[in-house]
């Protein structure tokens, strides 16, 4: 049998990204494959529906995604291989570039209802028109964490004294 390729995830440091996150890793499970877990710079990223912090740097995309990805593996450990890609570009092009080679584009919604705004609404139609296979768009209420546990704040750093 030939090796599936993996499934694509867009990782931005919000809850719908955690539960995008869990969602990919189950089905990769399911479908004995990785997942490719990418987080673009300068990546507007949601902590919650009226804040948002910018990845202004590669170092603090890379920090978002290694915190995302050991939060939910805290929580649920999985033995699925995961890429990690850091990219300097715009999600939605960056995210249907890796979809040439996956099974699978899973995404994060941080709609709030029919009528809720929806934050990355434009990376949701850019992958579901110009993505080269399936698209599964993962409600941020399917998350089983609390916005505590995945809260990163990219300003403080330790200190180095």
């Amino acid at each position: 049998m030939a090796e599936l390729a993996p499934i694509v995830v867009g990782i931005d440091g919000g809850p719908a990204s955690v539960a995008a996150l869990e969602f990919a890793l189950r089905e990769a499970q399911l479908r004995r494959t990785s997942v490719e877990a990418i987080s673009c710079w300068p990546a507007t990223a949601r902590r919650d529906d009226s804040s948002l912090m910018q990845c202004a740097t590669q170092e603090q995309a890379a920090e978002v995604l290694e915190h995302v990805i050991d939060t939910v593996q805290l929580r649920h450990p999985h033995s699925v291989p995961i890429v990690r890609t850091v990219t300097q570009a715009i999600p939605g092009p960056a995210l249907v570039h890796a979809s040439r080679n996956s099974e699978l584009i899973v995404l994060g919604s941080t709609t709030r209802g029919p009528y809720g705004h929806h934050h990355g609404r434009k990376t949701i139609e850019h992958c579901m028109l110009y993505g080269q296979g399936p698209v599964a768009v993962v409600p941020w209420l399917a998350a089983t964490l609390d916005q505590a546990d995945i809260d990163i704040d990219l300003h403080q750093r330790p200190s180095t004294a």
